[in-house]
């Protein structure tokens, strides 16, 4: 490919592979603006000179998501564990009875060998590996491993001990007597294999990749022979190493490592060997770094040309790891980019720079990519002074200079670049007022529609962010014109802007839903009136276009009806057949019943629904409309019919009182104080109908062993607090996320004890919603030839919902129908009638809210209440 006069050279192809290639003389760098390095310069750098001077700050510790990946996936193998060693206690031991008699067929002189060399690796591995890290004076490691040594044995104890002992081969240990290694036959036991374990991860990050892979291949090396030489048990073995990535993960994450990316002289020696003669380098500060997108550097030659050094390695692919995994998991077409070395993604970006310049664009002007010592890489581009388009003050935001903005994004959308990162941040202002687009390294070739959309949706959403909706589309109409804006609007959805973007817009909408709240001199929320930026760029962009309104599109990979549909699968399979068993006794009680009183029992679901409106009414300090809070209740209940715990309803009322305007931090205190109130009227009409009730019979004792979880609750608090108060990430994440939540709660609750109106709303909601479904028992019992006192039949149906709320599955299914039924006949109503009367009631109560709740769930979404 020729260059075109006045354009930079890009290195050539084989200077930009390592450190091997030689720079090639006679050949200059030259920039837009005439700028040349000569060769003689470039020569010299290549051949030796001045040192030059670097400026960084010392390396600081970091934490990983790779950590907290590896303390999840190490938490749940555990509990995984424990489940097999506990729920499948019988089998489990059969099993590794099985595998030991399999074991101790080998030869005796085997295995006393096997055993020999794993008990020499496990005594001198861990020797040999501490005495290096002192010799080399890496104290902080050391002060990370010996913690989770510690640790590791702590929990492995604990583990073997209390889970994994009922689940050993009763023979196991006879297995040991004659044989033997260096020492004891039973050691190396699982306690020193988790320390040993615990130990190599905390270790990781100052170790190199081939150390790091010896060690775990050393570790589980002896765990397997010590399961194969029958000295171990193998859950035993297996739990050891579990343990031991769940200590050094939380070690590491508790008190971080190293950062994994080359140091600033690298970078400067990197430089100096692909041929650029520096003289200073310069870490920019920390307002002009992005996370996950290297380090930036400001670099001056000899000559005092300006670049700009981003230099790239593992760490930044890590950093956005939940990320990418939310995205492939919730997108039908996430396009992330799959895994590249750093030196991969340097060339990467590097080519997209090329092509988005020989578009027209004006892009940061390429100089090179090249790799530096220790994996990292390196993006030289010209460096001109420009600033970021976000750090811009208000005034010199204009129209003009947005519209600009926009016009190279239509260059590169003409030619189907996807820039796939298109925010304020990664548009650079010149000297000379002009934007220059740059960081392409998530930037994809021959992007589809919905790649595109996506670019122009986030930019639009970014800049509306700063300048408002109306001013944000006018510019982006006179720069992309009308087609291609429009193009737009599909894709205007929370779903098409990543993780930076999105969460920008959030706090804009509620920073705007704080203001509207605090504006008004009346609470009153309107239902869907919360703030929706996205919703306000999509009319502007309609109006603007004038084109109609556009259906979004597709992105997610599950909806609501997708999740539905699993659930109410799950339902049927599991829950709703078991119960068609009894359908033909209860069609047979119906001939028999009063229908009279049986259409009485209908209202009461309708009546439920109110009590359950007015708990919610009287638990926030806003006025909400009845009606449209009435219909989200019976949406709710439908979701609480297949979702344990409540679990659905609480969510979507959570998200209505977050449509309303209403701050994340009520929303959740409202929510939460519905729940609270839910418990705490069961526990006192319970109490209420034992004590009357007991005066006829034995009464009904509660045995709860409060004591026994009062030491682990106590010892969980206190870590969690230690966590959060000790560790730097703790502090801020109380500081940015506990603090305004719990003032929000805070305030919620004010409110609401200030206004005796809302206390009042809220009792009755909180104790008319039990008592109405002990009616609606009644009424049953009564229609079917049941007779029993109403305050007996309040205790049988208290009795039966206490237990049935522990049961895990939706509403109690199952549970609470065993317990009435139990119940009712206990108390001397006939095994016939009490099991018709129960299965009516559930019928009307329980079943009927399904197609109900189901109508109200689709109604309430296309009202836009939820």
């Amino acid at each position: 490919m020729s260059r075109r006069p006045g354009e930079p050279d890009l290195c050539p192809k084989e200077r930009a592979h390592g450190p091997s290639s030689q720079p090639r003389r006679g050949r200059d760098m030259t920039d837009r603006h005439g700028m040349l390095l000569s060769s003689d310069i470039v020569g010299a750098a290549g051949t030796g000179g001045t040192a030059p001077t670097v400026h960084a700050p010392p390396p600081q510790d970091v934490r990983r998501a790779a950590d907290l990946l590896r303390l999840l996936v190490s938490l749940a193998a555990l509990a995984l564990t424990v489940l097999v060693a506990v729920a499948t206690r019988d089998f489990a031991r059969r099993a590794q009875q099985g595998l030991l008699t399999a074991a101790t067929a080998l030869p005796p002189d085997l295995r006393d060998a096997l055993l020999g060399t794993v008990q020499a690796v496990a005594m001198l591995a861990p020797l040999a590996a501490l005495t290096v890290l002192v010799v080399r004076r890496r104290f902080d490691a050391v002060s990370r491993v010996l913690p989770a040594a510690a640790l590791g044995a702590a929990d492995g104890w604990t583990l073997t001990r209390l889970a994994l002992a009922e689940s050993r081969p009763e023979l196991w240990p006879e297995v040991l007597v004659g044989r033997g290694g260096l020492v004891h036959a039973g050691w190396p036991s699982a306690v020193y294999l988790a320390a040993c374990a615990s130990a190599v991860v905390a270790a990781g990050p100052w170790l190199a990749r081939p150390w790091r892979r010896a060690l775990w291949a050393l570790t589980t090396g002896c765990a397997a022979l010590g399961a194969l030489a029958a000295s171990l048990v193998p859950l035993d073995a297996f739990g050891a190493l579990v343990v031991g990535g769940t200590a050094g993960s939380a070690v590491l994450l508790m008190a971080g490592g190293p950062p994994d990316r080359p140091p600033a002289q690298a970078v400067a020696d990197a430089l100096v060997a692909c041929g650029i003669p520096l003289a200073t380098l310069r870490e920019l500060p920390a307002d002009r770094q992005l996370p996950g997108e290297g380090v930036l550097y400001g670099a001056q030659t000899a000559e005092g040309a300006q670049l700009t050094v981003r230099a790239l390695a593992a760490e930044d692919r890590g950093r956005d790891l939940f990320h990418r995994l939310a995205r492939r998991v919730l997108l039908r077409h996430p396009a992330d980019p799959g895994e590249q070395t750093p030196l991969g993604a340097a060339e990467h970006e590097l080519l997209m720079l090329v092509f988005a310049a020989r578009t027209g664009a004006r892009v940061a002007d390429p100089v090179i990519a090249y790799p530096v010592t220790g994996g990292g890489a390196v993006v030289v581009t010209v460096g001109t002074g420009a600033r970021p388009l976000s750090a811009l003050p208000d005034e010199e935001l204009t129209d003009t200079l947005l519209g600009e903005a926009w016009t190279a994004v239509a260059r590169i959308q003409e030619h189907r670049l996807a820039h796939r990162a298109l925010r304020p941040e990664h548009i650079l202002v010149a000297p000379d007022g002009g934007p220059r687009l740059t960081a392409f390294a998530r930037a994809q070739l021959n992007a589809p529609p919905e790649t595109l959309g996506s670019d122009l949706a986030e930019l639009l959403a970014t800049t509306a962010v700063r300048v408002g909706p109306a001013r944000a589309t006018a510019c982006a109409l006179a720069g992309l014109g009308p087609e291609r804006l429009a193009s737009a609007l599909p894709y205007l959805q929370p779903l098409a802007l990543l993780g930076p973007a999105r969460r920008e817009v959030a706090r804009y909408d509620q920073a705007r839903a704080r203001e509207a709240t605090t504006s008004t001199r009346r609470r009153t929320l309107r239902p869907g009136g919360r703030p929706n930026l996205m919703h306000d760029l999509a009319e502007e962009v309609r109006g603007a276009c004038e084109v109609p309104a556009a259906k979004p599109a597709p992105l997610a990979r599950f909806t609501w009806k997708s999740v539905l549909g699993l659930a109410g699968a799950f339902l049927v399979l599991h829950l709703v057949l078991p119960q068609l068993a009894n359908a033909p006794a209860a069609l047979r009680a119906l001939r028999d019943a009063n229908w009279w009183w049986l259409l009485a029992v209908v209202p009461v679901t309708f009546v439920s629904q109110a009590f359950s409106t007015c708990l919610q009414l009287g638990s926030i300090p806003g006025r909400l409309p009845f009606r449209a809070t009435y219909q989200v209740q019976f949406a709710s209940s439908f979701l609480n019919r297949i979702t344990p715990g409540n679990v659905g309803g609480m969510a979507l009322n959570l998200r209505y009182l977050q449509k309303t305007g209403i701050e994340t931090g009520a929303a959740t205190a409202s929510v939460g104080l519905q729940s609270l109130a839910g418990a705490v009227s069961n526990v006192v009409v319970a109490t209420v109908f034992f004590a009357a009730a007991g005066q006829r019979h034995g009464g009904v004792h509660l045995d709860l062993p409060v004591g026994k979880y009062t030491l682990p609750a106590i010892v969980l608090v206190l870590a969690a607090g230690g966590l959060l108060g000790l560790t730097p990430p703790g502090r801020r994440f109380l500081r940015e996320k506990v603090w305004p939540f719990l003032r929000a709660a805070g305030t919620t609750l004010t409110g609401i004890a200030a206004d005796p109106a809302k206390l009042a709303l809220g009792v009755v909601g909180m104790f008319g919603l039990p008592v109405i479904q002990i009616v609606g028992l009644a009424l049953s019992l009564h229609a079917l030839g049941g007779d029993l006192p109403f305050v007996q039949l309040g205790a049988a149906y208290m009795a039966a919902r206490l237990l049935a709320n522990a049961a895990p599955v939706p509403g109690g299914l199952g549970a609470l129908e065993a317990g009435l039924i139990a119940g009712l006949t206990a108390l001397g109503v006939p095994a016939g009638p009490a099991t018709s009367a129960v299965l009516v009631y559930r019928l009307l109560t329980f079943w009927l809210n399904v197609p109900l709740g189901a109508a109200a769930l689709g109604f309430v979404q296309r009202r836009g209440y939820v």
